[in-house]
């Protein structure tokens, strides 16, 4: 009965005890908050903490003769010192095992090394001709103990016909046994391997393409021809025609090919992976590519390479004239080689002499700057993008000019990895290089044309950069070719301000405005309102939320402005309104007509050819109902009044994209300002006192949020400005 009592009182106190009462139910405990460490090649110490309720031991596995632990033993919490030693070759390994009476653990430490390991087999494709020997000489590029790589054949037609494959210090050699067959090639994949220092391993293709016996596998093709045989509705390639060309494109710039919004959050991320750009050997002519799979995509940059074309289709398209090849394989590439003798044309060119037979070349355009002064090369607002799993932005275009006056879009993918990484754009003159494109943009203009797909019309040409390198431009426009008259980059409001007006945050030149005059801002005592813009340098997502690399605006003396930055708390690029990065007003349309942004500022003692106006807009309104048809004027009298219009001078006409609205985003909504470039008159601009500009709605059309333009402006929306300026060229 004792024993029974006994049993029963000790099931009531378990049943008292909590699951996680560390007083009644102790656990062993080993962990390590971070498992592998990266240290630098020069001797030193690792400290690692290990978090444990009971002794243990340490022990080097792998890496003793560079690696030790300074002591071989720990009891509970510890902080662990590993020395390492100078390493004098290429990176290296260690595994160190930490083991208790119940539990094991384990530190990984990566040393890198003085010398970089590196692999390379410049020839990824090749033909073997039928012959006497049949041997196959490929170069080995590297520093790799070329013994460690282990080589694999996989057939893709025949079986056997590879009969040897010999892997020497500095080439491969292949051996084939001759193809009886007169007509059909024959192809294998030579696979390469091995595993380097710090156990990665890292892989090689080889396509290899044996010709029939005769030694004739189809025949090349000039560009021009082959363009020839292309259709408007796409043509297949059923005769064994080749061209040859070189490879422009770089895949890991995430910035080759269109991810096109197909619908509202859908967005072809694999086009970008499936586009390849290649120009006839002397650059003349370029061919977009678009391959059967991203797998297919083989196309290595600055490489030689030769394609049999027979499966592919060939379509033309026009107004521009341009190209593109569809449904390439890995097996159509009959030869790719990089490297010693690979020379790429050069195409440097000003903008206004670019051509149809441009596009999808890689050309470097001249003179050029990036007149923007603030912000990254996507200034979107990156809650619809793929860093919160939002697919309604695929890329963005900002705006770009060159000596001449030309301007032209510059397309950056939200999946290019450089695009939002911190950096301030340069803003001095220099080159811009990439592949021309003819891509168009509905966020930006749209209902241009008849046919939807025709829609978003930005110009007959633009170009996409393949690595930042491509912006090859002076960090400040002091020794530019180009200086600004005036400049306004945020709302630079004076403190004893009579005439509710703000002023230029480059120079003093004249003063920003609006025509309702009896509009007064009660915060901020101007004719407008402070807002916020999309153009935080980044990084962006909901790992980066700070704001620490600011806006990209440097002051006159050099300083950054307004630090410490206020903004990207969500981690999606926007300012708070505080930053004054952009104004706003919602007054626009009265009695019949417009109201206005005025701009002022004098042209006096002004020498130039060339004078132009840069202006970044946005209709920033949830509510939309905000004017979409705007007009660009200059006169030398301001006078608003509907009797003087004849007084104002017309610049260009151009239209305002709403932003985008979460809940219905349409196509011709943007998620950032539309950057736009205006030349102005220099003979009749310059040499005044004053000149004024307005910026006018045209046209009561605006959208209700289901429509482009069927609705009409309803006064308490607002459209906004994060950028303007007026530039003449240095004489």
């Amino acid at each position: 009965m004792k024993n029974e009592i006994i049993f029963f009182l000790s099931l009531l106190i378990l049943a008292s005890c909590k699951i996680d009462d560390a007083e009644y139910l102790q656990r062993d405990e080993l962990g390590l908050p971070v498992k592998v460490f990266t240290v630098p090649s020069d001797i030193g110490r690792l400290r690692v903490p290990v978090y444990s309720n009971k002794a243990g031991t340490v022990r080097v596995l792998e890496g003793g003769s560079w690696l030790a632990a300074v002591t071989d033993a720990f009891d509970g919490d510890a902080t662990l010192s590993l020395d390492y030693l100078y390493n004098e070759g290429f990176p290296r390994q260690g595994l160190v095992e930490l083991r208790t009476d119940s539990r094991c653990d384990s530190i990984l430490v990566r040393q890198e090394g003085a010398v970089a390991e590196s692999l390379d087999f410049p020839q990824t494709g090749i033909i073997a001709y039928n012959g006497s020997g049949g041997v196959l000489t490929l170069p080995i590029v590297g520093n790799v103990d070329t013994r460690a790589i282990q080589s694999h054949v996989v057939y893709i037609d025949g079986e056997g016909w590879i009969s040897s494959v010999n892997i020497l210090p500095e080439q491969l050699e292949m051996t084939t046994v001759d193809n009886p067959d007169d007509q059909h090639v024959r192809r294998a994949r030579l696979r390469l391997k091995y595993v380097d220092g710090w156990k990665n391993e890292r892989s090689f293709t080889i396509l290899v393409t044996q010709a029939p016996s005769g030694n004739v596998i189809g025949e090349t093709q000039s560009f021009p021809q082959v363009r020839s045989l292309a259709t408007t509705a796409g043509s297949l390639v059923t005769d064994d025609i080749c061209i040859e060309g070189y490879v422009v494109s770089r895949p890991e710039s995430g910035n080759v090919g269109e991810n096109a919004v197909l619908a509202v959050n859908y967005i072809d991320y694999a086009a970008d992976k499936e586009t390849v750009y290649i120009e006839s050997t002397d650059g003349r002519y370029g061919f977009r590519i678009r391959t059967a799979s991203a797998e297919d995509n083989v196309f290595r940059p600055d490489t030689y390479v030769r394609m049999l074309l027979n499966g592919a289709s060939l379509q033309k398209e026009l107004q521009p004239e341009r190209y593109t090849i569809y449904g390439v394989t890995e097996s159509m590439v009959l030869e790719s080689r990089s490297g010693e003798g690979i020379v790429l044309p050069v195409k440097n060119l000003k903008m206004s002499e670019l051509t149809d037979e441009d596009i999808y070349t890689y050309v470097t355009l001249q003179d050029c700057e990036i007149p923007v002064r603030k912000g990254c090369l996507t200034p979107v607002n990156e809650g619809y993008t793929n860093l919160f799993n939002s697919d309604r932005v695929s890329k963005f275009p900002i705006l770009i000019r060159d000596i001449e006056g030309s301007s032209m879009y510059m397309y950056t993918n939200t999946t290019c990895p450089y695009r939002r990484d911190g950096r301030k754009l340069p803003y001095g003159k220099g080159r811009i290089s990439g592949v021309i494109v003819h891509e168009n943009y509905r966020s930006f203009v749209d209902k241009d044309h008849a046919d939807e797909d025709l829609c978003g019309n930005i110009g007959n040409y633009q170009i996409r950069h393949m690595r930042y390198e491509d912006l090859a431009l002076e960090d400040d426009i002091a020794g530019s070719f180009s200086a600004l008259l005036t400049e306004y980059r945020y709302m630079n409001i004076p403190a004893d301000n009579p005439d509710h007006i703000w002023l230029p945050t480059y120079g003093n030149n004249g003063y920003f405005s609006h025509s309702k005059t009896s509009y007064i801002n009660d915060t901020y005592k101007t004719h407008g309102w402070p807002s916020s813009d999309f153009t935080y340098l980044g990084p962006c997502g909901s790992g980066h939320t700070t704001s620490e690399n600011g806006y990209g605006i440097i002051l006159e003396d050099g300083s950054d402005y307004c630090a410490p930055y206020k903004g990207n708390s969500t981690g999606k690029g926007v300012s708070t309104a505080e930053m004054k990065l952009c104004w706003a007003n919602s007054f626009w349309w009265n009695s019949g007509r417009g109201e206005a942004w005025i701009i002022v500022f004098s042209t006096k003692d002004i020498v130039s050819d060339v004078v132009s106006m840069q202006l970044s807009t946005h209709n920033i309104s949830q509510n939309l109902r905000t004017p979409r048809y705007w007009k660009a004027e200059w006169s030398l009298s301001g006078d608003m009044s509907a009797s003087a219009d004849s007084q104002w001078h017309l610049i260009a006409k151009y239209v305002v994209p709403d932003i985008g609205i979460n809940a219905n985003t349409l196509l011709s909504q943007s998620l950032g300002f539309k950057q736009m470039d205006f030349p102005l008159p220099a003979d009749e601009i310059l040499g005044h006192e004053q000149v004024y500009i307005r910026l006018m709605p045209c046209e009561n059309k605006a959208s209700s949020g289901n429509d482009y333009d069927t609705s009409t402006i309803s006064n308490g929306n607002a459209n906004a400005i994060n950028y303007f300026a007026i530039r003449y060229n240095k004489q």
